[in-house]
């Protein structure tokens, strides 16, 4: 599977899910006082003195796992049944991901009563749900191709 376009598809999806790491998810906006931008690993005060106000532990877990899950399953190209059942976990993830942003981003808003301003990189599990939908079908048609093969035997 190493030169298949399911290999770039899940690739895309670890890389992609790597940046919320980097590039902050919400930026929650306190009136007349300071912001914070959210990340994966937490809050971080946006100023002078950048200091990180909350951990979740939670999130960046689960961001680790969608990051990981992926390259796990190109390395299984053997195993191409074991790989579907990867890329729908890895979707359960990213949609559980998701979820657990927004949840946090909400406590957190709720919390210090801030307006919320979500970033592009809110939205990149979803996007990496098409990602991962696109690998599973690249590997169902190898599937196919195998078993078309076997027929003709």
């Amino acid at each position: 599977m190493i030169q298949r376009i399911q290999t770039l598809y899940l690739l895309i999806v670890a890389l992609i899910m790597t940046m919320p790491l980097f590039v902050p998810i919400a930026q929650v906006v306190v009136p007349n006082d300071a912001s914070y931008n959210f990340f994966t690993y937490g809050v971080v005060l946006i100023g002078e003195r950048s200091a990180l106000q909350a951990h979740y532990w939670a999130l960046l877990i689960l961001n680790i796992f969608t990051i990981g899950l992926p390259l796990v399953t190109i390395f299984l190209y053997k195993k191409r049944f074991l790989q579907l059942r990867l890329c729908i976990v890895e979707i359960i993830l990213l949609v559980g991901s998701t979820i657990l942003m927004w949840y946090h981003i909400n406590q957190f808003q709720n919390k210090i009563d801030a307006d919320i301003l979500y970033k592009l990189s809110f939205i990149f599990p979803l996007i990496c749900v098409v990602f991962t939908y696109l690998g599973m079908r690249g590997i169902f048609k190898d599937i196919k191709l195998l078993k078309s093969l076997d027929r003709i035997r």
